[in-house]
């Protein structure tokens, strides 16, 4: 691997293992609602349980890192927004390396 190639390659798997967190969270939030609109407890339902074991470490760390200030019942829309920060730095950041290299942006994704 030459360097954009390994770049993009870890650039790449670190907005891998950002967007699992955030798509857990989101599909959480998604279960809650639609939990709730047929009256069952989320925390009674399977996939909201799953999606809560995939997300829990990011949320314990957001837990750690937010003043008590912000109420438990928040901490996975802090961790959400965190990760969606993330996300898109991660993003931006292989755009760039991309543009360092002096190739467009879907040729560099492409593998030349």
């Amino acid at each position: 691997m030459n360097g954009i190639d390994s770049t993009i390659f870890w650039l790449r798997l670190a907005q891998l293992l950002v967007a699992i967190p955030l798509l857990a969270i989101a599909g959480q939030g998604a279960v809650f609602i639609l939990a709730r609109m047929m009256g069952q407890a989320p925390a009674q339902n399977f996939f909201y349980r799953v999606l809560e074991v995939v997300a829990s470490p990011v949320v314990k760390v957001c837990r750690w890192i937010t003043p008590r200030i912000i109420a438990d019942r928040h901490v996975p829309l802090a961790a959400f927004s965190l990760l969606l920060v993330g996300y898109f730095w991660v993003m931006l950041a292989i755009a760039n390396a991309c543009i360092a290299a002096g190739l467009p942006i879907g040729q560099c994704l492409n593998g030349h």
